[in-house]
């Protein structure tokens, strides 16, 4: 079994220059998920990518953090119809001489 790794959240914060009040407000916008361990706020590496994107959003195309909460739901909903749309091809080609 594999164990996750985490990121200390100010490490992250000072890395891309946002204020640890953002990454707050990423995870009370249910975007993001952060741990608490001894008083200490830990992102899971599995989601850097992720919470990377939604802060280049913010400050690179300056989108408000309601405009990323949508942004970020229709990335994922564009997501899930590009994995089904595969999957229908894939099963198409099958059935197909």
């Amino acid at each position: 079994m594999q164990t996750e790794q985490f990121i200390q959240a100010d490490t992250f914060c000072v890395y891309h220059n946002v204020e640890f009040s953002f990454i707050t407000r990423l995870q009370e916008y249910g975007l993001i998920e952060i741990t608490t361990k001894e008083d200490k706020a830990f992102i899971p590496e599995s989601d850097l990518e992720h919470i990377e994107k939604l802060v280049r959003l913010h400050n690179d195309l300056h989108i408000n953090l309601e405009g990323v909460e949508v942004v970020s739901y229709l990335l994922e909903q564009l997501k899930k119809q590009q994995e089904q749309l595969n999957l229908l091809q894939n099963k198409l080609r099958f059935y197909e001489p």
